[in-house]
């Protein structure tokens, strides 16, 4: 009876996380679609600056933490609860690169820069609720694995937020540029922007 109640909770587990990161990805897409419809036309995006050295090095840990440990931990503790807590996460990750690279080179648009601020926060949500559900004792490469996925995240949450103006390029408009929108700070006046 425990061996049936056990696989009745893990078929419940995985339709409520399949359904949950469905529903992300598409509220994320409708997102993206809703800003890039709303984005004044302008000149294509021309991508983020070059980055230098130190976002280069952090870039190859994002890569290292936030994929090949989990595959490793995936391919070494194939267990059910690793595949529940691994592969969401992973295919979400394949989402988020495939949707930066379209939104970057297909819409060439500056409505790139939201793709991490919606991912992010799933990600750390997605290695937060697999960290919880699985057992450390059984499965302690999956567990660390979560636990770095969560914390790689949560800081990549405040390195994505605070490069948003390198990102865009703000700093590049010349010192004398005049914003028609700072006339009349009160948005309700008209032709205040």
């Amino acid at each position: 009876m425990h061996r049936g109640t056990h696989a009745h909770d893990l078929a419940m587990d995985v339709s409520t996380v399949i359904s949950a990161n469905i529903a992300f990805f598409a509220f994320a897409c409708a997102v993206l679609i809703w800003a890039q419809w709303r984005a004044v036309p302008g000149p294509t995006f021309p991508g983020p600056p070059p980055v230098g050295p130190v976002f280069k090095i952090w870039l190859i840990v994002i890569w290292v933490v936030g994929l090949l440990l989990p595959l490793a931990a995936l391919m070494l503790e194939w267990s059910a609860a690793t595949r529940l807590a691994i592969l969401p996460y992973l295919a979400l990750f394949i989402m988020q690169v495939a949707t930066e690279l379209f939104v970057w080179k297909r819409w060439q648009s500056p409505v790139w820069v939201l793709v991490p601020c919606l991912y992010l926060p799933w990600r750390v949500f997605q290695s937060g609720w697999g960290f919880v559900s699985v057992d450390p004792t059984a499965l302690p490469l999956t567990s660390f694995t979560l636990a770095a996925l969560f914390a790689l995240w949560l800081i990549n949450i405040g390195v994505h937020y605070t490069n948003i103006v390198n990102t865009l390029r703000w700093s590049s408009h010349p010192a004398d540029a005049k914003f028609s929108a700072l006339r009349d700070p009160r948005v309700f006046t008209q032709d205040a922007q």
